[in-house]
């Protein structure tokens, strides 16, 4: 990776060009455009299908924990405890140049993955996730602090306070809105002329 950011930086300053610009040096590195990159919603504020609820506060904070780890951002399919990838802080559409971020928002904690492309099950993941039969999240951690509540004429327990300790991909997810979409494929750059 150090090499990369290396070439990526000497390009920039043997061509002069702007930061704006960075997209054209980026489709020219290999190592970037054979990435695979998904992003969506890991979990958001509502009342899932284990009748829980992680407010907005209590998920910046565990998101926050998760982030601050580099070697421990881990992505497993199923929950099987078979990391498939890891959560990125930030991605560069190499082509556009727009920019993307792992955060917290007012909906819920927004997460941008990078699949692995060196193991056999994060192949056939991929190869799921590009049929579409793959397109959820699934958070996995350690409940601290959670409350009985009662709102909207239904009982839930509320989380306020967590360790994240995994992202998954899968099918159904707990989270009825924690889905997600392709941001980047390899195999169909050639559609944009690249």
């Amino acid at each position: 990776m150090k090499d990369l950011l290396f070439a990526i930086e000497s390009e920039i300053k043997s061509r002069g060009i702007e930061e704006n610009e960075t997209s054209e040096i980026l489709q020219d590195i290999p190592e970037v455009l054979n990435r695979r990159i998904i992003g969506g919603y890991a979990s958001v504020d509502i009342v899932d299908r284990e009748n829980q609820r992680i407010p907005i506060p209590a998920l910046k904070s565990a998101a926050e924990r998760f982030m601050n780890n580099f070697f421990f951002r881990l992505v497993q399919i199923f929950h099987s405890d078979v990391p498939i990838g890891r959560v990125l802080p930030k991605w560069t559409n190499p082509l556009t140049g727009e920019g993307f971020r792992t955060h917290v928002d007012d909906k819920g904690w927004w997460v941008l993955i990078e699949v692995r492309s060196d193991i056999e099950i994060a192949n056939k993941s991929w190869g799921e996730i590009k049929r579409g039969n793959l397109r959820s999240f699934s958070i996995a951690g350690s409940s601290k602090d959670k409350i009985q509540k009662q709102g909207n004429g239904q009982n839930y327990e509320q989380v306020n306070d967590l360790d994240i300790c995994e992202v998954s991909v899968c099918e159904i997810p707990v989270n009825g809105l924690a889905n997600f979409s392709i941001l980047w494929d390899p195999d169909a750059v050639n559609i944009f002329g690249v």
